[in-house]
């Protein structure tokens, strides 16, 4: 009876194993035909219909902006039939301009796609943007005249400056530049609220009047590059001479403007806040109502300032007043267009797509989510956009600043803007010397310039005998891996019992190679090149080992970025060691309801980075955060973690930040824990053994395998900081918290430097393996290996 039951239980076993079997074939067979199936019915498609990508973000705008674009285009197919459109959103412009950037490099880039006007010289210097001016002029209904002229102009570019020259993009929307105010604290402070042509004297007396009141503060005063470019212009300040040759930094009236903004800040107390909304959603600093003033900023973040209750305790009148006036009055526009690429298959039904997408239509229909401004004037002074039942009620500030409101334009050099920033940061967040910042800045645009003409045109890379060569050595280690098997005396058996292991393990191998192996090994050839990313690998030019000497010799954000890291490292991994161990032992106790503990632990190693990093943000915040307000109970003063203090407790804030991650390793301590044998603890209690004696002699040795791979991982993980600082303080101010990885980030997708970024990448190899097998060939002197044992 029992040998009855037990073959049937096999049998079932048996049937179950070939069902689920079955059922894998049947799963992967469908998921097969289903996608060939996509493929063939979008190539039919293709043939019955022209097929259009259209590639744009919803950052401000969120699910509304995007769900208002996919209507515009279901719109724009019911009317053209003959047309089908892709639509492609990655999310918010960082994560655009990164596929953007990588779809290009390909050679597919989207038919249409978002461009900032920032960002339009370097695309149009790739050669990947159309020009525009030949669809307009064969299309006698579309005109520019509807269209805000500093709109237009903002997508103009000769090769020199913006404004003049070809059109690349028709712009869909723009905003310009002011204050949004906390109306409420106006009132109380018992000062009149701004006037559409108020002055900076104006302006910091409101600030000054607000900062009186209990537990409030005047304004944020944001110091974006092209904030404090608009902000100069006010005093009649141009940083641009003729040409970006000629940058005028000697100008009195620029640091006579820079310094009274960096006297507001750091000579007055509750004026200006400390500028921690350069890193902070400017929403959450303002929403709180504590704040009397935010900006400058434009019309993008009145989707969430409208989430803020009008009436209640957590509510406030809030509204929007135009940039004040120094010596003169102007303003800043700030637009976004659609551009065709130049690749593009279908030119003429893409123009069909643009110019519906930048119609009347279609701009209202943006227009009332309250992101943007139209661009066509006769929208945009329509109810479309104007609505005084809704905050803010000004909206006619906006349009006439407008009237005098220009483009700010960069050199096409991405780092400009970027160093200029970092370095007015320095004076203006953490209170270095004014005029040290601006000469360190005039010193390295005269370093870059001189470098940037000394650069003579490289060969390009020759990928088809690099390809060839490549093909030739894989061939060799085929046959040579070939042979070497062939080799050895095996029965039949064995050999056929190799080939079926090799069969198994083909996915991981052929994985391996194609997406492990290539990309490393394409990493570091690019490390050899001069290409920017946003062109095919067929445009890569070869410069021999130009970026590591450039890196070495000259780059002295490389040196900050490994010493900030490396700083970090010496801080997180001991720290982070030694409280994931001390977890460890207090939960590999007996008590009831321990693996709840233990979930909870180990949970916040496993949260999305964004959202931890976004907490953290609000712990570290040096007015009213949470950790500067447990300092202060205990008598011990506040510290600017991440902003004026930032040179020096930047560092020490990610590694406290980083103890909020120590599950992972805990839980392998803890497993640790668990396999020592309960023998050797036993005999040293008998023994009489005391606890601190059985940690050293006992615990600790036979744990020291572990701690060898917790150690080795933290050591390499605390080379990859990105996320944190990415989100946190995007490395600054200055280069404070510009960790290496981050410091990669920024080269390849903000400076279009991908061979730059390939070759700091494999530098951060060589350091890391050079940590690695030393860590590993001293570990022979304190890890104890019980199979090891003579």
């Amino acid at each position: 009876m029992e040998l009855k039951w037990g073959a049937s239980i096999e049998a079932t076993r048996i049937l179950f194993q070939r069902l689920l079997f079955g059922l894998a074939i049947v799963a992967i067979a469908w998921a097969f035909l289903h996608v060939v199936q996509r493929e063939l019915l979008g190539r039919n498609l293709e043939e019955d219909a022209v097929v259009l990508r259209v590639m744009h973000w919803s950052g401000g705008g969120g699910k509304q902006e995007d769900a208002i674009v996919a209507d515009s285009i279901d719109a724009f197919m019911a009317e053209h039939p003959g047309t089908r459109v892709i639509r492609i959103n990655p999310g918010d412009p960082g994560q655009f301009y990164t596929k953007l950037q990588t779809m290009m490099a390909a050679g597919d880039p989207p038919d249409l796609f978002y461009m900032n006007f920032e960002r339009l010289p370097v695309f149009v210097d790739a050669d990947q943007l159309l020009q525009l001016d030949q669809l307009i002029e064969n299309d006698p209904e579309f005109g520019l005249e509807d269209f805000f002229p500093t709109t237009v102009e903002a997508f103009r570019w000769n090769g020199r400056r913006m404004g003049d020259g070809p059109l690349y993009g028709i712009p869909k929307d723009f905003t310009t530049l002011g204050f949004y105010y906390n109306a409420d604290l106006f009132r109380t402070a018992g000062i009149p609220e701004p006037a559409p042509d108020w002055t900076w004297d104006e302006f910091i007396a409101a600030a000054r009047a607000i900062g009186e009141l209990p537990d409030r503060t005047g304004a944020e005063f944001i110091t974006w590059p092209f904030v404090l470019r608009g902000y100069l212009r006010t005093e009649g300040v141009e940083l641009r001479g003729t040409t970006w040759d000629e940058v005028d930094l000697d100008d009195p009236r620029l640091t006579e403007a820079l310094d009274r903004l960096r006297r507001w800040r750091f000579d007055e107390e509750h004026t200006l806040a400390r500028g921690e909304a350069e890193g902070f959603d400017p929403a959450s600093v303002f929403i709180d109502g504590n704040l009397g003033m935010i900006g400058p900023l434009g019309r993008w973040v009145v989707p969430q300032f409208r989430t803020i209750p009008e009436t209640g305790d957590d509510g406030f009148e809030w509204n929007f007043a135009p940039m004040p006036r120094g010596r003169e009055a102007t303003n800043v526009t700030v637009t976004v267009a659609w551009a065709m690429a130049r690749e593009s298959k279908h030119p003429e039904e893409a123009w069909n797509l643009l110019r519906y997408l930048t119609g009347s239509e279609a701009q209202a229909r943006l227009s009332r989510l309250g992101l943007a401004i139209p661009t066509r004037r006769s929208v945009a002074e329509s109810d479309a956009f104007i609505d005084s039942t809704r905050p803010p009620t000004r909206d006619t500030d906006y349009l006439e600043g407008a009237g005098t409101a220009r483009v700010v334009d960069w050199p096409t050099d991405p780092r400009f803007e970027a160093e200029f920033g970092k370095q007015v940061d320095l004076a203006l967040r953490t209170g270095e010397p004014l005029d040290e910042r601006l000469a360190a800045f005039e010193g390295w645009w005269d370093r870059a310039r001189t470098q940037a003409g000394s650069e003579a045109s490289a060969a390009p890379m020759p990928w088809r005998s690099i390809g060839l060569a490549g093909l030739v050595l894989a061939g060799i280690l085929v046959c040579i891996i070939v042979v070497v098997l062939r080799r050895g005396r095996l029965t039949a058996a064995q050999r056929h019992e190799e080939r079926s292991g090799f069969l198994l393990a083909s996915p991981w191998l052929i994985g391996f190679c194609l997406l492990l192996a290539f990309p490393i090994l394409l990493s570091l050839l690019l490390s050899l090149t001069n290409w920017n990313g946003n062109t095919p690998l067929a445009e890569a030019e070869f410069i021999g080992l130009d970026n590591y000497r450039q890196i070495v010799g000259g780059d002295t954000t490389f040196w900050t970025s490994l010493r900030v890291t490396v700083i970090y490292a010496l801080l997180a991994v001991p720290t982070g060691q030694l409280f994931a161990l001390l977890a460890a032992l207090l939960l590999n106790t007996k008590v009831r309801g321990m693996a709840i503990f233990r979930a909870a632990w180990y949970l916040p190693s496993v949260l999305a980075g964004v959202g931890v990093a976004l907490l953290w943000q609000l712990v570290f915040r040096g007015d009213g955060g949470l950790l500067n307000t447990v300092l202060e109970w205990t008598g011990v003063g506040g510290v600017d973690w991440l902003d004026g203090d930032a040179r020096t407790w930047g560092p020490p804030a990610f590694a406290i930040m980083n103890l909020w991650v120590i599950g992972g390793s805990m839980m392998i301590y803890l497993a640790g824990l668990q396999g020592i044998p309960r023998s050797l603890m036993e005999a040293a209690e008998i023994d009489r053994v005391g606890p601190i004696t059985r940690f050293v002699r006992i615990t600790l040795p036979m744990l020291s395998p572990v701690i060898l791979f917790n150690l080795v991982m933290a050591v390499i993980a605390s080379f990859q900081v990105f996320t944190q600082a990415f989100v946190m303080t995007g490395g600054g101010p200055g280069d404070h918290t510009r960790f290496y990885v981050l410091y990669i980030f920024n080269q390849a997708f903000d400076f279009y430097r991908m061979g730059y970024a390939s070759a700091l990448a494999w530098l951060l190899l060589v350091i890391v393996l050079v940590l690695t097998v030393i860590v590993l060939k001293t570990s022979g002197r304190y890890v104890y290996y019980e199979g090891m044992k003579q």
